[in-house]
């Protein structure tokens, strides 16, 4: 029997819809990102361009510059209108040299809301569990995390993807957002004392050298 119009339209976007990769409540798979040449969640959310008009995300509590080893309380924060379901995902990794695109310090959950996945290129992803996906405030959601910076003193890169789903448990009509941010470690400072320490060997020489040919 021939479909008619109506039935074979339908049947099509069944079948588009079946081909649409379903959505991850417990986390994206590592590597969605946006930087360093990974795709977003736009790969499995589709619909909406990147960085729609009313919404974004940000990372609060990174310092202008670091000091290496120190910990730092990060904040991941979306903020998007009638949001019902939302993720992320993270990465910090070196901007430059040697090791530039490899990870930077290390990075820890606080509560259940957040869990860190190892990708096989060795940076961690940190993202949403199913406990985090549900929203902690009307039209905005956030996750925390400690951040361990690194011990060498090259500049990193923290990359971010956040979706803002509708909740229709389907990855149709979502809206995806990006942001990345750059700093730089601390020039160490050395104060008067560290000076004096490393100046006192040669004062103590001359005044002895001095000292012995005054007499």
């Amino acid at each position: 029997m021939r479909r008619t119009p109506l039935a074979l339209a339908a049947a099509l976007a069944l079948a588009g819809a079946a081909a649409v990769p379903a959505p991850n409540p417990e986390g994206p798979p590592p590597g969605h990102t946006g930087g360093f040449g990974e795709p977003s969640c736009l790969t499995c959310h589709q619909g909406s361009d990147l960085n729609a008009f009313g919404g974004r995300v940000t990372i609060e509590g990174l310092p202008n510059e670091y000091v290496q080893g120190e910990r730092y309380l990060l904040t991941v924060l979306l903020e998007a209108e009638e949001t019902d379901l939302a993720g992320f995902q993270l990465a910090a990794r070196y901007g430059t040299g040697n090791e530039q695109g490899r990870a930077a310090g290390e990075i820890h959950p606080l509560n259940d809301r957040v869990a860190v996945t190892m990708g096989t290129n060795g940076v961690q992803y940190v993202h949403q569990t199913r406990q985090g996906s549900g929203m902690s405030a009307p039209d905005s959601t956030s996750w925390s995390m400690e951040w361990i910076a690194p011990s060498t003193g090259n500049s990193v890169v923290f990359h971010v993807a956040a979706n803002s789903g509708n909740g229709d448990n389907s990855p149709l009509s979502d809206l995806v957002y990006t942001t990345d941010v750059i700093i730089d470690a601390e020039t160490p400072q050395l104060g008067w004392r560290i000076l004096l320490l490393s100046v006192l060997p040669l004062l103590l020489f001359i005044a002895l050298w001095i000292w012995i040919f005054r007499r």
